[in-house]
Order: structure tokens, then sequence, then C-alpha cells
């Protein structure tokens, strides 16, 4: 089942092409629905959200006024955060509960809805992002013709939300909802359409053995940005219950950083040492056990944890391209001219600059001697490449495979 998150600004058009998507015949999930039934008189979040925030925050029925409690949260960002400590983790559970009997009824697409998906750190739980945008001036109006919110109250609460510009970065895809309703709603059609299209489109699921992410540990870097070295990251992973979760991430760093963890890699000094690309072996096999042989996947991911790590484009633009080639190589792959120029191209995409030819330098050495690395790792040295990227890569093959 292809799990689709669902993302935008506030009054920017998501609910209606989530509606789309389930006139479409696609399971939806709206977290926010979910998060209103949690904290309604009776709900798991019920008591704990009326402790934290006192009686004030109730209307006369003794359901909670979501208006004043919202006032409250969009005004401070510790009552923010401290209202989605108490409601988050339980909107998950349920999500999964509700994610899991669809994929066992055999749907084909869940699409779930949620606001603050990228804020979040949990983007990466889907294999494709969609975020609903529209044009600043446009969002202002909706907001306060929805809500009937003053221009400063409206302002207030799309200031509280990531910058669109920022959010469109962690995209897979991009609906402009800035036009008509028409046209918006065409666009909600083409995305079906194309939703319906990667849903039915194969993805090999090699096994990926716990022995080629050991080799990888072994042969790979030993050193990571910030303290987030590769067997840090594979802890925090794991930790995760298996999902890449930026804000622990963030948290793990050295300093811990308690910003938001996108601002993480522009706010913390350069240490002048390693960057993302330490990490791109072990992001790429992790991408190859979560959803299979999926570049764009993978090189999303990589963009995220680079994001978190530093905001160098370059090494960016690497790491992606190695990443992809880790989890392509632990799937067999040994890349001809026209697999590279693929992978490359959408390592660019996502970091929006060309691939360092460090990078390529790296991917070299790999396809030199695939089934040695270390081999691999002398002919990067030579190359003036790092070379335990390159024996990483290989390793990622796996010892099965280099037998």
């Amino acid at each position: 089942m292809l799990r689709v998150g669902l993302t935008g600004g506030i009054a920017c058009g998501k609910s209606r092409v989530r509606r789309h998507l389930a006139a479409a015949g696609f399971g939806t999930l709206d977290l926010d629905r979910i998060a209103h039934d949690l904290i309604a008189p009776g709900g798991a979040a019920y008591d704990d959200v009326v402790a934290a925030f006192g009686r004030g925050i109730l209307a006369a029925d003794g359901t909670v006024d979501r208006k004043v409690l919202g006032a409250r949260v969009f005004a401070d960002a510790g009552a923010r955060a401290q209202l989605n400590a108490l409601v988050h983790p339980r909107v998950r559970d349920e999500e999964a509960r509700r994610a899991a009997a669809q994929a066992a009824e055999g749907g084909r697409v869940l699409v779930t809805d949620a606001a603050l998906l990228v804020e979040a750190g949990l983007h990466l739980r889907f294999d494709r992002l969609v975020v609903v945008d529209c044009e600043g001036g446009e969002q202002l109006r909706r907001l306060m013709a929805r809500d009937g919110l003053d221009e400063r109250a409206a302002l207030g609460r799309i200031a509280a939300q990531m910058p669109a510009s920022e959010k469109r970065r962690f995209a897979h895809i991009v609906l402009d909802a800035s036009g008509s309703l028409e046209e918006t709603d065409a666009h909600a059609r083409a995305l079906a359409l194309e939703l319906a299209r990667l849903a039915e489109e194969p993805v090999a699921r090699p096994p990926v053995a716990d022995a080629a992410l050991d080799a990888v540990l072994v042969e790979g870097p030993k050193v990571g940005p910030h303290g987030l070295d590769p067997v840090r990251f594979v802890a925090e992973v794991r930790h995760a219950a298996g999902e890449v979760e930026m804000v622990p991430l963030a948290r793990a760093l050295r300093p811990p950083f308690a910003g938001p963890w996108y601002d993480a890699g522009a706010d913390l000094p350069d240490e002048g040492g390693p960057g993302a690309e330490s990490l791109a072996p072990v992001v790429g096999l992790w991408s190859l056990r979560r959803r299979g042989v999926d570049p764009e996947f993978t090189a999303a991911a990589m963009y995220s944890v680079a994001r978190l790590l530093d905001g160098d484009a370059l090494r960016t633009a690497g790491a992606c391209l190695l990443a992809i080639a880790a989890a392509e190589a632990a799937a067999g792959v040994v890349p001809d001219g026209a697999a590279r120029a693929a992978w490359a191209s959408v390592a660019r995409r996502w970091a929006r600059t060309e691939v360092p030819e460090w990078a390529g330098a790296v991917l070299d050495a790999f396809v030199r001697h695939p089934d040695d690395p270390r081999s691999a790792a002398a002919a990067a040295r030579a190359g003036g490449a790092d070379e335990r990227l390159a024996a990483a890569v290989a390793s990622a093959r796996g010892p099965s495979r280099r037998s």
C-alpha cells in the first residue's frame, strides 16, 4: 500500500484536495479530526489537556473550545509544544491502527492529511509527501474569511507555521492551490491519477541483511557531524521503531538542538569535519529496508538528514547520490552510465545544485571494485576521494553478494 502524507499551510486547501482523493477511491485519514476526537470529553487526551491548560479552555457544555485553545497555543510556542506532547503520540497510535486496518483490507493508497508533518519531523514515514500550497496573499484572505480573524491574528497563525517556501523543499509533489476552486480541483484530479500510477508501479524490495549493515558500519565513516555518527544514527532509528524521525535526531546532536529541527543545519557552527555524506550509506540502507528500490524516496530521506546537519548544498547533493548508490548496491546493482546519470539527476533535483566531483569519484571507485571494499577504498584514496565512503558503498552489497 502506498502511504502518502498530505500537508500544507493553514487555509491552503489541503482538506479540499483530500476530499478529491477520497472520491477517487483512496483511503484517507484526517489527523486533525483524530486529534479533535482525542480531546473531546471521554477522549484519551481530554483529561490531560484540561489539566495542563485549565478549565478556561472549556465551553459551557464541557467540550474544549478549540478557538480558545488555538489562540493560546498559536501565541505561545511553549504551550504549543506542550499540547503536541500530550496529543501527538496518541494521534500516531490511532493512525497506525487505522493504517494497518487499511492495508489488511487491501487498500492501494492511504492518504494522511496533517498540517504539521514536516514541522514535527514525521514526513519520512510516508512513501510520498504532497504539499498543498497557495500564494501568500490568497492564503491570508482565505484564513481571515474562513476563521473570522482580523489580519493581525491571521498573520500570527501563518507565522507560527513553517514558511511555505521551506515546506515545499521536502515535497515529492507540490500542488498549487492558488487559483480558482475549479483549477484546484483539476490539480487534485491529476494528483489522484499520479498516485494511482505510483501505487501500481512495482517496487523491488530485496531483503537487507543485518550483515550488510554491520559491514557498512565497520568499513564506513566513523565520525559524523555534531556527534551524529553512523552508529548513533542507527541506534536512534532503532529506538524510533525503525523510523527516521527528525526531532529525536536533533536532540541526539552534540550539543542537542532544541529549536525547529529544520533550522539546526543553519544554526549550528561549521565544525570543519565530516558532513551529512558520512551518513549516506546508512541512510541508503534504511531507505531500502523501509521502501525498497526507490531513488526518489532515498534522496528525500537523505535531503532531510542533510538539512538537519548542514546547509551545504554541494554536500547534500553528494550525500543524496551516495545514499542512492548504497541502496542500489545493497539491491545488487552496479550502475552503468545511464543509471549513474539518472541517480545524479535525482540528487541534483533535491539539493538544487550539481553533484560534486568527490561524490562522483567515490562512485567511480565502487564501480571499479564493487566486490572488494578494500580495493574500492584504495581507488578512492588514489582519486582524492573519501576512502571510507567508497568502502561503505561496496560493503552495502553484503557478504553474500560479494562471494
